[in-house]
C-alpha cells in the first residue's frame, strides 16, 4: 500500500467519524481498560482453581472417613480385647473353683486310703480266718453224709478248698502290708501336715491373680500391629473387676471377701460341723469304692473265689473302724472348702449371683491421637474403654439324647440328659464362666475407676477416666453391645 492510498484512508475516516458524532469531545482512558476489558476472553488456568478446591475439599473428606474408620476399628478391637479378657479370667476363676472341687475328693479319698492302709499294717481280720475255715472243716464231713446229692458234693469239696482261702487270705495280707509300708508314711504326712487344706488356701489367694494377669495378657494380644499409630497409642490392657468396684485379686476385699466363693472351715466357724460331716460321708463312700475293688476275689461270684473264709466282711468292718478313728483324730482340721453361701430362692437369686459370681472386664486404651489434630478433634477427655460381663455358675443338665416309650397304647418321647452333677458347692467339678447382658448396677462406678493393678500399662494408669457417677445403670445398658 502507499503512502497517498494510506491517507486517503486516514482522511475518509475522520469525515466519517465526524458524520457519526457530531460532538468532537476530547476524553482520555487509562491503557489498563482495554487489558481488563479483554481479560474475560481469556479462560486459560481456569480449571486449575477448581481443581485446588476440590483437592482441598476430597482431602478434608478423606481425613474425616481415615479418623472415622480408625476410631471404629480401635471400637472393635477394644470390645474384642474386652470380651476376650473377661472370658480368659473367668475361665481361669472357673478351674480354680473345679481345683478346689477336686482337691475337696482327693482330701477324702486320702482319708479313705489312709484307713484302708492303717488295716494293711495292723491285719485285724487274717487272725480270724483260721477260726473260720476250721469250722467249714469241721461241718465238712456232716454235710457229706447228708444224703442229698448237692450236699454230699459240698461237704467233700470243703476240706479241699479252706487250705486254697487261706493261702489266699494270706497272699493278700502280705500284699497289702509291703504297700503299706511304701504308702502309709505319705498318706499320714499329708494329714499330719494339712498339705490338702494349705493348698487350697494358697489357691484361693493366687487363683485371682492368675485371672488378672491371664486377662491383661489376653487384652495385651488384642493390640495387633505395632504401626506408628499404635506404638503413639499405646498397648491395650485389661482388667477384671468384681462388681464390689475392687479388682480380682486387689487388696481392698480379697482379705475380708475373697473372689473365690469358698470359705476355710477352720476359720468360718459356721460352717465347720457341715465341713465335717461332708467329709466323713464322702471318706466312707470312697472306702467303699476302694473296698469294693480290692476285696472282688473274696465277695462275688464267679471271681469270688474265698468267700467261705468271710474274709471280705472282716476286712471292711475293720477298715471302717480305722476310718472312723482316724476321722476322729482330726474334728477340727483336715476339713474341705465350702461353698461361701448356699444357693437363695429362685426370686431373690439375683442380687446374690451378683455380688459373688458375676464380674466384669474392661479394656483400656490411651486416647486415639486424630489424623488432623488441628480439623478434627475429640471432644471426650478420658481414655477409650470397653467392657464386657460374665458368670461363674453351674450348668444345667444337658439333653444328649431321645427316648420313646409307649404308654395307654400311644407313643410318647422325652429327652435324656446327662449325668452331670447338678450341685452348686464345692464338690461339683463342672464349675464353668461364659459371657452374659451387662446388667451389673456396679458399672458405672467400674469404668470410672483408675485400673491401679501390676498388669496394665503406665499410660494406662495414669489416663483420664469419665465421670460417671450420675450416670443410671439403664443409661449405660442403653449403650452397651451386649
Amino acid at each position: 500500500m502507499s503512502i497517498q492510498n494510506f491517507e486517503s484512508m486516514k482522511d475518509e475516516g475522520r469525515r466519517t467519524k465526524r458524520a457519526v458524532s457530531p460532538f468532537r469531545a476530547v476524553s482520555f482512558v487509562h491503557p489498563s481498560y482495554f487489558a481488563f476489558r479483554t481479560l474475560h476472553h481469556d479462560q486459560s488456568g481456569s480449571i486449575s482453581l477448581a481443581t485446588v478446591f476440590a483437592l482441598l475439599l476430597l482431602t478434608m473428606l478423606l481425613g474425616m472417613v481415615i479418623n472415622v474408620g480408625r476410631q471404629v476399628d480401635n471400637k472393635i478391637k477394644l470390645q474384642n480385647a474386652a470380651d476376650a479378657a473377661t472370658y480368659s479370667g473367668g475361665v481361669v476363676l472357673a478351674r480354680g473353683m473345679n481345683s478346689l472341687a477336686f482337691s475337696n475328693h482327693m482330701l477324702c479319698e486320702v482319708f479313705a486310703l489312709t484307713a484302708f492302709m492303717r488295716e494293711a499294717r495292723d491285719r485285724h481280720a487274717e487272725p480270724l480266718v483260721p477260726e473260720i475255715l476250721t469250722a467249714w472243716n469241721t461241718i465238712g464231713p456232716i454235710l457229706a453224709r447228708s444224703g442229698f446229692d448237692k450236699f454230699d458234693r459240698a461237704g467233700a469239696a470243703i476240706p479241699q478248698k479252706t487250705p486254697l482261702e487261706q493261702e489266699m487270705v494270706r497272699t493278700y495280707s502280705e500284699w497289702m502290708a509291703a504297700s503299706s509300708e511304701l504308702l502309709l508314711p505319705v498318706l499320714e504326712e499329708i494329714l499330719a501336715q494339712e498339705m490338702i487344706p494349705q493348698f487350697q488356701r494358697d489357691a484361693v489367694q493366687a487363683i485371682p491373680v492368675m485371672a488378672q494377669r491371664a486377662a491383661a495378657s489376653i487384652a495385651e494380644q488384642q493390640t495387633a500391629s505395632r504401626s506408628s499409630y499404635n506404638v503413639r497409642q499405646g498397648p491395650i490392657s485389661g482388667v477384671l473387676w468384681r462388681t464390689l468396684v475392687d479388682p480380682v485379686g486387689g487388696s481392698q476385699s480379697e482379705s475380708s471377701r475373697t473372689t473365690l466363693p469358698a470359705v476355710d472351715p477352720q476359720v468360718e466357724l459356721s460352717v465347720q460341723a457341715q465341713a465335717r460331716k461332708q467329709r466323713d460321708s464322702f471318706a466312707t463312700h470312697y472306702l467303699s469304692l476302694w473296698n469294693e475293688r480290692i476285696l472282688l476275689w473274696f465277695d462275688h461270684w464267679p471271681q469270688g473265689e474265698a468267700k467261705m473264709s468271710q474274709f471280705g466282711q472282716l476286712w471292711r468292718g475293720f477298715t471302717c473302724a480305722q476310718l472312723k478313728q482316724l476321722l476322729q483324730e482330726y474334728p477340727d482340721r483336715n476339713l474341705p472348702h465350702m461353698i461361701r453361701e448356699a444357693p437363695p430362692p429362685p426370686g431373690s437369686a439375683n442380687a446374690w449371683l451378683e455380688q459373688d459370681y458375676e464380674f466384669v472386664g474392661v479394656a483400656y486404651r490411651q486416647k486415639m491421637p486424630a489424623l488432623m489434630p488441628r480439623l478434627f478433634t475429640d471432644s471426650l477427655q478420658a481414655g477409650n474403654q470397653a467392657f464386657a460381663q460374665g458368670m461363674l455358675f453351674v450348668p444345667r443338665a444337658r439333653p444328649v439324647d431321645v427316648a420313646w416309650y409307649t404308654r395307654d397304647g400311644n407313643r410318647y418321647w422325652s429327652f435324656v440328659y446327662d449325668g452331670a452333677p447338678q450341685s452348686w458347692d464345692l464338690w461339683n467339678q463342672n464349675w464353668t464362666f461364659q459371657l452374659t447382658p451387662a446388667t451389673a448396677q456396679s458399672i458405672p462406678a467400674i469404668l470410672s475407676q483408675q485400673p491401679q493393678t501390676p498388669f496394665v500399662a503406665a499410660g494406662v494408669q495414669s489416663q483420664q477416666m469419665p465421670n460417671l457417677s450420675s450416670v443410671s445403670p439403664a443409661a449405660v445398658r442403653q449403650v452397651t453391645t451386649h
